[in-house]
């Protein structure tokens, strides 16, 4: 159990800090919009390894070579499409840059690949029964919604702080996270 839990943090830190980073961006966000984040993230990290659990290790195999390339992909179109949307909106507003309001698309996005590298989680738990599996799974879930709904807050907090650079730092924040799981995989290889 004690197993579970520390890996739901590991998981839960990249979902934590994309919501921390949509509250930089969207300062004016309602409450119940970040729990429906914050949910969303934690039905994606849940869910994702289930689909590792299922498949075993013969399809995670092929595919785990390309989860952090595919992670890094969206999570710097994500972070670059927000800092280029951020420097035309100050271009046109003299008095600053306009409020971002996140889509649905985009939330799901970051929710999948945020999520992503937990597919291959299930794989570990290939040989737990399917309860014992679930279980873990429900638990990976909930921390990251928690964390995710927490992480909210002292983004809002920070948004307010660093003002109109918010959304900047916020994109910049999506790339880091992107580069960061690509590099764990790089320097996994070598070791």
């Amino acid at each position: 159990m004690l197993e579970t839990i520390i890996m739901a943090l590991g998981l839960a830190v990249d979902a934590s800090c994309v919501s921390m980073s949509n509250a930089m961006a969207e300062k004016n966000m309602r409450t119940l919009k970040a729990l429906a984040i914050a949910a969303l993230f934690g039905i994606f990290q849940a869910v994702m390894p289930m689909f590792g659990y299922f498949a075993g290790t013969l399809i995670s195999k092929y595919i785990s070579a390309f989860i952090p390339v595919i992670a890094l992909i969206i999570l710097s179109a994500l972070g670059i499409k927000m800092i280029v949307e951020c420097v035309k909106d100050k271009a046109k507003k003299s008095d600053g840059v306009r409020e971002k309001t996140l889509r649905v698309s985009e939330i799901l996005i970051q929710a999948f690949a945020t999520s992503i590298d937990a597919l291959s989680i299930g794989v570990v738990y290939v040989n737990s029964s399917i309860g014992s599996a679930m279980l873990s799974f429900g638990i990976i879930g909930a921390i990251t919604f928690l964390l995710s709904f927490i992480a909210f807050f002292v983004g809002k907090k920070f948004g307010t702080l660093v003002k109109n650079r918010a959304a900047i730092i916020g994109g910049i924040i999506l790339i880091a996270i992107g580069l960061k799981i690509f590099l764990e995989y790089i320097i996994s290889l070598g070791g």
